[in-house]
């Protein structure tokens, strides 16, 4: 299975996961697909617990899970292939991906952000309902 570059839709007005924790497992996941210079196991990826966010940016908890799930596969058949392991040299393990400061920008190749401009659509469509309401009361 080859595992593709996620493209997750970010959030602001409803929950979603911390962007530089998803970035930094991604990362790791990445790592250790192309080099095996990281010990992460599938369960520790199907463990892993992102931080949710809220009224901040954040990508799409669904696309994310899913896209994780795939993840989970694609390290499972990794971890099959002869000489799949960790190199000798310089391998590091993680339990977890490294920490990234909170509100530190994102380094990651690994994601490409699709804005979320349905939140902005139903909120002006709400704001334009609430408008008419109003002028409809003032003016009748």
């Amino acid at each position: 299975m080859t595992l593709e570059r996620p493209r997750f839709t970010t959030t602001k007005l409803r929950e979603g996961y911390d962007t530089g924790e998803v970035d930094s497992l991604v990362d790791l996941v990445f790592l250790v697909l192309a080099h095996g210079e990281a010990n992460l196991s599938p369960s520790s990826v199907e463990n892993y617990r992102f931080t949710p966010t809220r009224l901040r940016d954040g990508y799409d908890m669904g696309e994310v899970d899913q896209w994780l799930d795939e993840a989970v596969v694609a390290l499972a058949d990794h971890r099959r292939k002869p000489g799949a392991g960790p190199s000798a040299a310089g391998a590091t393990a993680y339990a977890t991906p490294p920490a990234t400061p909170a509100g530190s920008p994102t380094r990651s190749d690994a994601i490409v952000e699709v804005g979320g401009g349905t939140n902005r659509t139903v909120l002006l469509v709400v704001a334009l309902v609430v408008l008419a309401v109003a002028a409809y009361v003032l003016f009748r």
